[in-house]
């Protein structure tokens, strides 16, 4: 088993370094990258890659951030000719609060994105926590879908559901329209595509590595997720598109 990880690891790094030097660091263009985070020192079954870190690692990467990037929200698209960075959380874990309250101190703007049906259960953020945080000058609360499934594998009318009944209960709950909604475990298809706007929304997050610009469609605005076992120097690669050929 270690030695399979570490041959992929390998191979994983080869292809970087490659496609990086030979190809991506003379094809930049300014733009947005877009970073995933999902729970923050809470320990989940469902966990098994590392999706959910450290607090105190957390701090040390929103430090780094504020250090050396322009940090927007996801959905300031007018800004995407410029290299920024966006900060954006999925699911609605309870130990969110815990990231938000570092946000928070260095004024960081971020989106969140909510499961209807995980509200109110334990280890989630509950109806209050989310009017609360709908309050905050730096917070954009957006949907996650109704029941978190895969949308490419449920008929058009569940996917229907799915998008507008999330995006309806929100908005009554906070009093406000949202405009983005992240799809779970970056599942689409082209009805999915079809109806966003429709049902109202104005973009997307995806889990397509890449950098948004003023190109991208607004419906699959690219983002790199960050995980456990990250160190700075791997940020720093994904934020570079060091990674990006697994989108290619």
């Amino acid at each position: 088993m270690f030695i399979k990880k570490l041959l992929k690891n390998t191979i994983k790094e080869t292809l970087g370094f490659f496609y990086y030097n030979l190809y991506r660091k003379f094809t930049q263009t300014p733009g947005n990258r877009a970073l995933i985070y999902h729970a923050f020192g809470s320990k989940y079954k469902h966990d098994t890659y590392g999706f959910s870190i450290d607090v105190a690692q957390f701090k040390e990467h929103i430090k780094f951030y504020t250090d050396n990037y322009n940090i927007i929200n996801i959905n300031e698209y007018k800004n995407y000719d410029k290299d920024t960075l966006s900060i954006t959380i999925d699911d609605g874990y309870k130990d969110n609060l815990d990231a938000i309250e570092i946000l928070n101190k260095y004024n960081i703007p971020f989106t969140l994105y909510v499961t209807i049906s995980t509200l109110d259960t334990q280890g989630y953020l509950s109806t209050e926590d989310i009017k609360s945080l709908s309050c905050l000058d730096n917070c954009e609360i957006g949907s996650h879908s109704y029941n978190h499934v895969r949308l490419n594998t449920i008929s058009n009318e569940k996917i229907f559901f799915e998008l507008s009944e999330s995006k309806k209960i929100i908005e009554n709950m906070i009093g406000n329209k949202i405009s983005g909604i992240s799809y779970p475990h970056g599942s689409y298809n082209q009805y999915v595509l079809d109806i966003l706007k429709t049902v109202g929304y104005d973009y997307a997050a995806s889990s397509i590595k890449g950098k948004n610009t003023t190109k991208t469609n607004k419906y699959l605005l690219k983002r790199s997720e960050i995980i456990k076992s990250d160190s700075l120097s791997t940020i720093i690669k994904k934020i570079n598109g060091y990674y990006d050929y697994y989108s290619v």
